[in-house]
């Protein structure tokens, strides 16, 4: 029952009540009233009525308050009873108890409001954890930073003391120092790079250049610009099985970069002589999905869903690898930022499958 109907019900009680018993009161009077004859005496009828009289706003007046008093305290505890368990909630959420849920088994109007407490603890708590996560991926990302850019320039400083001690005293020797320091100054320029396109997308101030396409033409043509290159680096790739034409809106370059650093990925931890990397592409009616399957050593099922955070390695030996650690990460902001979503998944006979989901879209091809 809801409070407000309970305070009308009290309200009507209030009244009915003192009036009920008056007129029950009166009742019994004439009921024990001397009877003769049939009919009352004149007098004592008229003294009933006096003493009825006297007695019946008595009554009310007595029973009018008993019953406010008894209906008002049973409505009022209806009401400090949930308002006590909000107020134990609030101050449980201001000591950093995010965790406290209130327990209302009642049906009236704080039934909304015990779910709204619920939901926004819960809340609450997410951001919470969301900004605790953001705490933690910043400080591995100065972390990452620094060790990635430490490693390039204690080579450069390495090189550099060495020109200038006369190590390298020979005109060839000299120029394969120089070439080795103009190489990890690449290097370090390729992280700074890649940290600076991180924070533009992670600030959403990166600006994309969206056009239809036709993906199964776009992976074709990446497929033959690169495939040389990298067969050259260890790594063999291969266009699976596509569909005639499916298209997409996309950057092309920034989803060319996005590709790329995923099969960069499958380069740096391939365990074979020669790696291998197929590249798939199918649609729905909603979804285009692009799948880059490689034959290296895949991951541990927990740490899929982790391989876009930034800077993270599944384990010490992955951490060795040289690199900024940003590629996937920057992979999930691009595509994210195009309307898309990315995800890891082992492949059952060895590997890891990255795929891409993209919207499919409908029309003529830009």
């Amino acid at each position: 029952m809801t409070i407000k109907r309970r305070l009308h019900i009290t309200n009507v009680l209030v009244l009915v009540i003192p009036i009920t018993m008056a007129l029950l009161m009166n009742g019994v009077i004439f009921l024990i009233s001397p009877y003769e004859m049939g009919k009352y005496q004149y007098e004592t009828l008229n003294a009933h009525i006096i003493i009825v009289g006297l007695l019946s706003p008595l009554v009310v007046a007595i029973t009018i308050p008993l019953t406010n008093m008894f209906l008002t305290r049973f409505v009022i505890k209806k009401i400090t009873d949930p308002i006590d368990m909000l107020s134990y909630g609030v101050h449980q959420i201001r000591d950093g108890n995010l965790s406290y849920r209130i327990e209302y088994a009642g049906n009236d109007e704080f039934t909304s409001i015990c779910a709204d407490f619920n939901e926004m603890a819960w809340r609450l708590n997410e951001m919470v954890m969301e900004q605790q996560k953001d705490e933690a991926n910043r400080k591995e990302l100065i972390a990452g930073i620094s060790h990635d850019l430490r490693t390039p320039l204690t080579s450069i400083k390495a090189y550099v003391e060495g020109l200038e001690k006369g190590v390298a005293s020979t005109p060839e020797t000299q120029r394969s120092y120089l070439d080795t320091i103009g190489t990890k100054t690449a290097e370090m320029e390729h992280i700074i790079n890649q940290l600076f396109l991180f924070s533009k997308l992670d600030l959403e101030g990166f600006p994309l250049i969206l056009e239809r396409v036709d993906l199964s033409l776009t992976l074709q043509t990446l497929v033959g610009d690169i495939a040389e290159e990298y067969q050259e680096k260890g790594l063999s790739i291969a266009l699976g099985v596509t569909q005639d034409t499916i298209e997409v809106d996309i950057d092309r370059q920034q989803f060319r970069n996005a590709l790329i650093n995923v099969i960069e990925n499958s380069l740096k931890y391939k365990v074979k002589e020669q790696g291998a990397l197929v590249i798939s592409c199918s649609t729905t009616d909603s979804y285009a999905t692009i799948s880059l399957t490689d034959d290296g050593p895949g991951v541990p099922e927990d740490t899929l869903d982790k391989l876009f955070n930034v800077f993270y390695r599944v384990d010490a030996s992955r951490s060795s690898k040289e690199g900024s650690g940003l590629g996937l990460a920057i992979t999930a902001k691009m595509l994210e930022a195009m309307g898309g979503q990315v995800q890891a998944q082992n492949v059952a006979e060895g590997g890891l499958s990255i795929l891409i989901n993209l919207p499919s879209k409908k029309g003529a091809v830009a």
